[in-house]
């Protein structure tokens, strides 16, 4: 005769429940640890070590000068960042890549449409109180160029911006210095950074502005 099968009730292992009596003990435990937490930390307090190290990430450091340093000059009410922005006439091609290659295409004319971004910003640097004409002071460097405009109106074809893009790179040693990091470009419009097609072997490390 074969053995009776066991059946087992769903109430065969009851979890013990969570009377009043185990949440009011929890209460008392985390009041407890609480407690005695902070009576810890008012009978030992911090190393003058600790408090020295502490303040002195709130305190602004100066150079000899007294000129804020990095990065308390970078935020709130002691901005100070300095931009140089590259003049057309220092550097071979920049002319081309604002006016074309007749120097034909004016600013002015570039105001309008899509692309007028690249000669707003322009502008708004060289009128900047951050601007600066000292490039070994600056901590970014701004490269004016009109592309979009300028390939719009005839004045330069793709090879051409191209070209004269590379061209224009070979003779900062600033921009070589970072690997163009703290060098900014504008491209507007959907092509962005196409504009210039070799962009991602040149200045792939740079900061490229695409407003639209």
């Amino acid at each position: 005769m074969s053995p009776k099968p066991r059946i087992f009730s769903a109430h065969s292992h009851t979890a013990p429940l969570c009377t009043r009596t185990h949440q009011i003990a929890a209460l008392i435990l985390v009041t407890a640890t609480f407690f005695f937490t902070r009576l810890f930390d008012q009978s030992f307090p911090p190393s003058p070590c600790y408090l020295d190290r502490h303040l002195n990430l709130h305190v602004a450091k100066t150079n000899d000068a007294g000129h804020l340093l990095w990065p308390d000059r970078g935020y709130g009410s002691h901005l100070s960042l300095k931009i140089y922005v590259y003049d057309e006439n220092e550097i071979d091609g920049l002319k081309d890549l604002l006016y074309g290659r007749d120097g034909s295409i004016s600013s002015n004319a570039c105001l309008k449409g899509q692309w007028g971004s690249q000669v707003k910003i322009h502008r708004l640097l060289l009128e900047s109180r951050f601007r600066t004409r000292k490039k070994e002071e600056a901590d970014l460097f701004f490269v004016p160029a009109y592309v979009k405009c300028v390939r719009m109106l005839g004045g330069l074809n793709d090879k051409e911006i191209n070209q004269t893009y590379v061209k224009v790179l070979s003779q900062m040693p600033y921009f070589r210095r970072s690997g163009g990091r703290d060098h900014i470009f504008v491209f507007p419009s959907g092509a962005g950074a196409h504009l210039f097609r070799s962009w991602a072997t040149y200045i792939n490390r740079s900061i490229i502005l695409t407003p639209e």
